[in-house]
């Protein structure tokens, strides 16, 4: 297998991956998993790292000073390459676990909540009025994870029509019910109960949300009416966000980067979704 084979295998699919996840984030973490390959890490660890960088990175942001937001910036670069690297390494080494993927989705939450409370506690120190900042900080953040959530559930759907590569939403959750139940008469294993308890609550909101629907498609024919439009989704993906924050930062502006999650984010998402919903009707009407 040639290096570049083994980086494809690597992913869950080229086109569903972001732009700079693609391009920047996947070759470089990529070449930290082959480092360590033949050593004993395993993606859970790589998890926990991330998370250690992901808090770090709203901690240092709440400081509001230039050079912290820096080293936030930083710091948040590095957590999402490792975010990338738990993924890389458990799909070459396919040892990856039920608990292992709520990990991954559980650190960006919990990622998430950090560097928005530390921007807020920025905002508030910056412009010394907090009813404003919470209240664009409280607004953006809520707006970024509604931006990602529709775009993993719609990537979720490629991955499941055109590659099999993923369940239904439906299937998830049932999959994980019966996990929770397993748990549930086992003695301790308290953490992994309260990450599935967790994950099924977000699971039902989600399906709530986003109302998925079962088609009857071929691969091919979702593949072409959705590829194009699944990776303008990816510009309002978590990977995009925090490029956007780092390059505010780098201005001292993070104000713009809240207003613009707001407004422009808000825009695109609605358009989308839009499109979106047309593009469903047309597969489930046709």
């Amino acid at each position: 297998m040639t290096l570049f084979s083994e980086f494809k295998q690597s992913l869950k699919t080229v086109d569903s991956e972001e732009i700079i996840d693609l391009y920047v984030f996947r070759p470089l973490s990529f070449v930290f998993v082959k480092l360590i390959y033949n050593t004993n890490v395993t993606p859970n660890q790589i998890s926990i790292v991330a998370l250690i960088f992901g808090i770090m990175t709203g901690i240092f942001y709440g400081f509001a000073d230039y050079g912290f937001l820096l080293l936030g910036s930083l710091s948040f670069f590095i957590c999402n390459t490792l975010d990338c690297m738990d993924g890389q390494l458990a799909r070459l080494k396919k040892n990856g676990t039920k608990i292992g993927r709520i990990i991954d989705g559980f650190i960006d939450y919990i990622t998430s909540i950090s560097v928005f409370l530390g921007l807020g506690i920025a905002m508030t120190h910056l412009t010394g009025n907090p009813l404003f900042s919470w209240t664009l900080t409280v607004t953006a953040g809520a707006s970024k994870a509604l931006q990602n959530m529709f775009f993993d559930n719609y990537r979720n759907m490629y991955l499941e029509y055109v590659y099999q590569k993923a369940p239904g939403l439906d299937e998830e959750i049932s999959e994980y019910s019966e996990e929770k139940k397993r748990l549930e008469s086992v003695s301790g294993k308290y953490i992994e109960k309260l990450l599935i308890s967790s994950y099924l609550s977000y699971s039902e909101f989600q399906k709530r949300s986003t109302k998925h629907i079962v088609l009857d498609v071929t691969p091919e024919e979702y593949k072409r009416k959705n590829k194009l439009l699944l990776r303008a989704w990816s510009w309002i993906g978590s990977t995009t966000h925090m490029a956007a924050l780092i390059i505010f930062s780098i201005f001292n502006r993070i104000d713009l980067y809240l207003i613009y999650t707001v407004t422009l984010g808000n825009f695109i998402f609605i358009i989308l979704f839009l499109i979106q919903r047309s593009v469903i009707n047309s597969l489930n009407n046709k």
